[in-house]
């Protein structure tokens, strides 16, 4: 599935298959490949350049996917043929930043990123250098793995990026894939969450949230702020997650933090120019510390496996639409219009 420099000129194609071109490369078979809302679906979108300079097409798309190995180079250490992988998606940082020093590749200036500037995973093969690679734990179903990058992606929000500690009220606007994953990641580390999402979610999204021992909310503009406290046993929240990226929820987090709490920005905003209003006065009085969470950093796959690992049983509904490649664009669409959690692609269909 490849996109040219022309917005919404993406189609299935035959392409050679890529080669191993790097000793230390693996050639991965993809099975399953997920669509991401954040950035596949907007990326399609778009014509090269302005904010997405990042993108190289004629390019494949695609950075969420689980698969297995089927070759490797003569460097190779530690993966096996036959192995069931998954991979980070920053493949090429420059390795001499300050970012990178420091395991903050998602920061690098000059990464290149699988699906965007290198060709990623809506194809049969894909390869990457064996640094990414991570191989899946036995619990895990191969499409239950493929959730590996936006778990990678929410474990930086709330544990890197929100400083989560056992013990704290958190509080997560929005049901979509990475505020669940937020949810998980919240549980796993001990707290007590509440996830807000809207009528519509209610019978879907929100429901899945109560499964996994999270207590729901749904945002009907009614006394939010009191029904937060009494789950909380009168308390605000110590940790905000904005999972959906506007000045409704961002506002909605603010208010639902207390004194000296945190709110993290992480759902991406439209492809407009998204201008917020913000109360300084208020974010000043109560010391709010504000700050965002993106993409991934190799710690946070670390972490995203053993989360993945722990709660194995639960996340098959998460991936809620299973498509052929000739159905790429029926994914899409579910996944535009939300009709989907998860969508993926199963290349072996």
């Amino acid at each position: 599935m490849r996109l040219s420099p022309k917005a919404n000129d993406m189609e299935l194609v035959n392409t050679e298959e890529p080669k191993i071109l790097k000793s230390t490369d693996v050639k991965v078979k993809v099975v399953y490949a997920g669509v991401c809302g954040g950035t596949d679906i907007k990326l399609k979108k778009v014509d090269v350049g302005g904010r997405f300079d990042k993108l190289k097409p004629p390019v494949i798309l695609g950075h969420e996917a689980s698969g297995y190995a089927v070759e490797v180079g003569t460097d190779v250490k530690k993966t096996k043929i036959g192995d069931r992988v998954v991979y980070e998606t920053t493949v090429e940082p420059c390795g001499s930043c300050r970012y990178c020093h420091s395991g903050d590749w998602n920061m690098c200036s000059h990464r290149k990123g699988l699906g965007s500037s290198t060709n990623g995973s809506f194809a049969d093969f894909v390869v990457v250098p064996e640094r990414n690679i991570r191989v899946i734990p036995s619990e895990l179903s191969l499409k239950t793995a493929v959730l590996s990058e936006p778990m990678a992606c929410a474990y930086h929000i709330v544990s890197e990026r929100g400083c989560i500690k056992a013990g704290e009220n958190v509080v997560i606007i929005g049901p979509g894939i990475i505020g669940l994953c937020c949810a998980l990641v919240a549980l796993f580390s001990g707290a007590n969450v509440v996830v807000i999402g809207t009528e519509k979610s209610r019978e879907t999204r929100l429901k899945i949230a109560k499964k996994f021992g999270c207590h729901v909310l749904v945002n009907d503009g009614h006394n939010l702020k009191e029904r937060v406290q009494e789950i909380f046993d009168g308390e605000f929240a110590d940790l905000a997650i904005d999972a959906v990226g506007s000045q409704n929820s961002f506002n909605s987090g603010l208010s639902l933090v207390r004194k000296m709490g945190r709110v993290v920005i992480t759902g991406v905003p439209s492809l407009d120019t998204e201008l917020y209003t913000i109360d300084m006065s208020y974010i000043y009085r109560n010391q709010i510390c504000i700050t965002s969470g993106r993409s991934s950093t190799p710690s946070s796959w670390t972490g995203s496996l053993k989360v993945l690992q722990k709660y194995h049983n639960q996340l098959e509904e998460l991936v809620s639409h299973v498509y052929s490649p000739e159905k790429w664009k029926e994914a899409f669409e579910a996944t535009e219009k939300k009709q989907a959690i998860k969508a993926v692609i199963d290349f072996e269909k």
